[in-house]
């Protein structure tokens, strides 16, 4: 295993911004048209003192921007996400920027020919993806032990779920870090089996994995609020100038800022915390052993981890008769 800082492995796969940012603005443009539409359709029927059908058209306008970005993001963006993993993977793995089996150097060359080459561990990926997620979010609540030991602060439980809302934002950058390790171990074919593997390191090496969410999670919210209101403020200012109507304008704003920062996450922010969360999983597990115990805690403690081991049709693990409170 090769040594990069976040910053490097963002410069050497920055191709991908350029391929998120080519996807979002095919989005961008659906969703502008469409809502534009349906604002000039709340204009005229405010107009015509119709305030409760344009209050209509508004939420189908909204739900229709809702519907577009979940969309792009389960079919279109998953497959790109997929592809920079693999491509920040091997760089992690060999230290060179990878070449495809047809002598193409470069990150999008290499991770477009690792989806075509391992469609099925890809398709797994995406099966396993909420149940990833769902035992990532259960085994991190098993294992934030500070707001028991914090117990005795006065109003130490507020504080604790502050926290832990924050930390959230990062738990959906630790699913690109088990898709990473599936990739790292290209050698085993069994792709539920690495994720449980993936797991029970993440479960090992949790201390670095927390500062880890937290780089992350303060990286995200700072910028996004920052852009928020940036984004807000300018297109009031635009939308005040030019349709001069007092409310719409502040919806107006909010639409459009609401728009523009999606495209800031899905172009920059996610990339980053990716590599961020890549890096660091990677260099906490590096020349750690497997805790052959810990399959069947997590299997107790996640219904989510259990279900997915089951998928792997290895045997199921012993769970011990009582959860230990660290390991």
């Amino acid at each position: 295993m090769k040594s990069f800082t976040a910053n490097q492995l963002m410069k050497e796969t920055k191709s991908f911004l350029v391929v998120r940012a080519l996807v979002y603005l095919l989005v961008m443009l659906a969703m502008i048209v469409a809502g534009s539409i349906g604002l000039l359709l709340c204009w005229v029927l405010m107009k015509n003192n119709l305030m409760f059908l344009a209050m209509v058209i508004f939420g189908l306008t909204f739900g229709s921007f809702c519907g577009l970005l979940k969309f792009a993001k389960k079919y279109f963006l998953y497959m790109v996400k997929v592809a920079h993993v693999a491509a920040i993977t091997e760089l992690i793995k060999t230290g060179t920027v990878p070449v495809t089996e047809k002598g193409y150097r470069g990150v999008v060359a290499y991770g477009t020919e690792k989806i075509k080459n391992n469609f099925g561990a890809t398709n797994i990926a995406f099966v396993a993806d909420n149940l990833i997620h769902g035992a990532t979010k259960q085994i991190m609540k098993w294992m934030n032990k500070a707001q028991k030991l914090l117990s005795f602060i006065p109003n130490a439980d507020k504080v604790m779920n502050f926290i832990n809302l924050i930390l959230s934002t990062a738990l959906n950058f630790i699913d690109e870090a088990i898709l990473s390790y599936i990739f790292y171990k290209d050698e085993e074919a069994n792709s539920f089996k690495k994720s449980c593997d993936a797991l029970v390191y993440y479960a090992q090496s949790w201390k670095s994995m927390l500062l880890g969410a937290l780089k992350v999670a303060v990286f995200v919210w700072v910028l996004r609020i920052v852009v928020f209101l940036i984004f807000t403020g300018i297109f009031y200012i635009i939308a005040n100038a030019t349709a001069g109507v007092g409310g719409l304008s502040t919806i107006i704003a909010l639409i459009f800022a609401f728009i523009l920062l999606y495209g800031v996450e899905t172009i920059i922010v996610v990339p980053y915390a990716t590599c961020i969360m890549i890096n660091d999983y990677h260099k906490a597990i590096d020349g750690l052993p497997l805790k052959a115990d810990l399959y069947g805690t997590l299997c107790k403690v996640s219904g989510k981890f259990k279900e997915l081991f089951s998928r792997s049709n290895q045997p199921l693990p012993e769970e011990p008769k009582e959860i230990p409170a660290s390991f």
